[in-house]
């Protein structure tokens, strides 16, 4: 039977539909409660991941710190090979102690003879840094010159500015010193996070000895020459670290060397002994130590670095930055 088409499409027209509400809002949310029991658990998770990611940056650090000591120590070498003998620790002399070594230190030397420049100076060409140990120009004017009574050398540009030149070997990344030292104001100048090792007498002996007497490998003016090892390089320490380069009582200006602080170190405190604390003269106590955790990194007579631990004994640990501390061939500490 025929039937119209309007009717047909009556028929099959779509009806409408109709929409639940709630379907919209079928995805449960967050509770309160949920939310920060999730926030908790991030935490731990974080709480338990940051020591490892933490220990793993100072491992990587220390690594690093133990390369720059070792590239520091090739370049010892290389001078010495050059020259035949160490760099000193000091290049010149103070007015302290030159009576008692008028041998190195003949009167009526000029300020600019009195140079207190250290060995780390001396390197620089054995280091890449051929321009600025020129820049420097330590024969010609000098620089620290007389313990800073003397500012005439502080005057000259490439002088003033060479001091403040950050060397990035002298420096560990774990060091949190400031890189600029204002401890001898008005003279600015970079720290360094490397001392050479002066031997074990410090701050409780007389100055004179202290400076140009030690029993370390490295001293004011005079030079040391491999036959005077007579413990062997491999158990004496070279350099090692220093922490708070930018306060009086712990100074170290990689470009300056002065006892008991700049660049020249001793083992008369132990190991890590506080800036300040312990034997001390004029508050400084010549003591290294490091940002690394439970010891510090040094650099041996014959190039290898070790990680030596605050626990080592007071004994093998003056004996080992000694040239006769007649210390035995196996010494503790870690590569």
């Amino acid at each position: 039977m025929a039937t119209t088409g309007w009717a047909d499409g009556a028929r099959y027209a779509t009806k409408p539909v109709l929409f639940d509400m709630r379907t919209k809002n079928s995805a449960r949310a967050f509770t309160l409660v949920e939310l920060l029991v999730v926030i908790a658990i991030v935490g731990v998770l974080i709480a338990l991941l940051l020591p490892a990611v933490q220990a793993a940056r100072e491992t990587a650090r220390r690594a690093t710190c133990n390369n720059h000591q070792r590239q520091i120590g090739l370049a010892v070498h290389a001078y010495q090979q050059v020259f035949a003998a160490y760099p000193p620790g000091r290049i010149g002399c103070d007015d302290t102690g030159d009576a008692m070594n008028i041998s190195l230190c003949p009167p009526g030397l000029t300020p600019q003879q009195k140079t207190g420049a250290s060995g780390f100076i001396s390197i620089l060409p054995f280091l890449e840094q051929q321009p600025l140990y020129a820049q420097l120009a330590v024969g010609q004017g000098g620089i620290w010159n007389r313990n800073v009574d003397d500012l005439g050398w502080y005057a000259d540009k490439d002088k003033c500015m060479g001091i403040k030149e950050h060397v990035a070997l002298y420096r560990c990344p774990s060091d949190r010193t400031a890189a600029m030292s204002e401890v001898y104001a008005p003279v600015h100048a970079a720290t360094g996070s490397y001392a050479f090792v002066h031997g074990s007498l410090g701050p409780d002996r007389p100055v004179y000895e202290t400076k140009y007497q030690n029993n370390g490998l490295f001293l004011y003016v005079r030079q040391r020459e491999p036959r005077h090892v007579v413990d062997g390089l491999s158990a004496t320490m070279m350099l090692g670290e220093v922490v708070l380069a930018d306060e009086w009582e712990s100074s170290n200006t990689w470009s300056y060397a002065l006892a008991n602080a700049d660049c020249l170190r001793n083992t008369a405190n132990p190991l890590n002994t506080q800036p300040g604390a312990g034997l001390t003269l004029v508050r400084q106590n010549g003591a290294f130590g490091s940002y690394h955790p439970g010891g510090a990194v040094f650099c041996f007579g014959d190039g290898h670095v070790s990680f030596i631990n605050d626990s080592i004994e007071t004994a093998t640990y003056r004996a080992i930055s000694t040239i006769a501390g007649g210390e035995p061939a196996t010494l503790p500490g870690s590569p």
